[in-house]
């Protein structure tokens, strides 16, 4: 009996094994939603999902329970199957993944989907600052705030799932709850339509309803094209302007420095020689006349003129006039 059990075992243990190595080499399955994995309350969803020819029978399983949330046999294509839900509710909100059974085993399980659904809650109120249309490169700030204490906001840019932000807040007590979302130095690429949705941490997949839309518009910078050029050579610019003005001021302050020179030395020249001309060497000056020999009685009279330098040591008191009689005998013996 021992060694018929021994057979028996090593049996069962390569099926089992061959049954992981054909499953290995199945195709893994891919899962998505339509029309999108954020689903409004009360509407209809699609979740499909698509395995290989050979799949007998799909399954969807969902985060949290054991057993297949449901089983779906393949369409007629065979290749896939899909688990349709007619109203959207909190409870089918959640995270799945999805496998199928094919003769040579199970598959591996598929990637997660997050199906979300949508109002839930009431909607909180976006705002924007500074202002809703911006240049290239400038900064924007959103705030999303609501009177419930939502652990958790998420910003969402319409058309776009490559661009949301999620903002994880502390409690506040007494106060709403408020998220601000800083956009720095945006782009041509953020122009669009902005929502923001909030929720609770213990039920992530449970949102409120979207708020209000805001309209971002931004417009390309004049700028924008030469930023490295203003940036590099533009400094290089500015500082040799700065010191081409400073070289030119240094050159118009030698010159004036030099004419200033200049002038004082043409003036030292000036007063020089008014000098030497206003001091000459001079003896008495003799206004006088010889009076004719006939007449050797005539009395002549002779003004003398004080010199001139005896005119400037002397204070401002009137010139006086000497007046001289000589003879005219004296003067002619003088010539004698």
């Amino acid at each position: 009996m021992i060694p018929v059990f021994i057979v028996l075992l090593f049996l069962g243990l390569s099926m089992e094994h061959k049954t992981e190595v054909l499953a290995g080499s199945l195709p893994r399955p891919i899962i998505w939603a339509e029309p999108s994995s954020l689903i409004f309350l009360h509407t209809p969803v699609t979740i499909w999902c698509q395995g290989s020819w050979k799949a007998q029978e799909y399954l969807l399983h969902k985060e949290g329970i054991i057993d297949p949330w449901d089983r779906q046999n393949p369409l007629e294509t065979k290749n896939k199957a899909k688990f349709y839900i007619q109203h959207m509710s909190a409870l089918h909100a959640g995270i799945y993944n999805c496998s199928y059974m094919s003769p040579g085993g199970r598959s591996e399980h598929s990637d997660t989907l997050q199906l979300v659904v949508i109002g839930a809650f009431e909607k909180p109120s976006l705002s924007i600052w500074p202002r809703p249309a911006v240049s290239s490169g400038e900064s924007i700030t959103m705030n999303c705030s609501s009177p419930l204490r939502f652990g958790i906001f998420i910003l969402i840019q319409d058309g776009n799932s490559n661009l949301s932000w999620t903002l994880d807040l502390e409690q506040q007590v007494k106060k709403p709850f408020q998220a601000y979302f800083v956009l720095d130095s945006v782009t041509t690429n953020h122009n669009g339509t902005f929502r923001c949705y909030g929720y609770f941490r213990n039920n992530p997949q449970v949102w409120s309803s979207s708020s209000d839309p805001v309209d971002v518009l931004v417009s390309e910078s004049k700028n924008q094209s030469g930023i490295h050029t203003e940036s590099g050579l533009g400094r290089y610019q500015k500082v040799l302007i700065g010191v081409l003005v400073t070289l030119l001021l240094i050159f118009f302050l030698v010159l004036l420095l030099l004419l200033f020179c200049y002038l004082c030395k043409s003036k030292e020249k000036n007063t020089d020689t008014s000098v030497k001309d206003t001091h000459p060497e001079e003896s008495l000056e003799l206004d006088s006349w010889n009076p004719p020999d006939e007449d050797p009685q005539r009395i002549v009279y002779a003004q003398v003129k004080p010199s001139r330098i005896q005119k400037e040591t002397t204070s401002k008191e009137p010139q006086e006039v000497t007046y001289a009689q000589l003879s005219s005998k004296t003067l002619k013996q003088d010539n004698s």
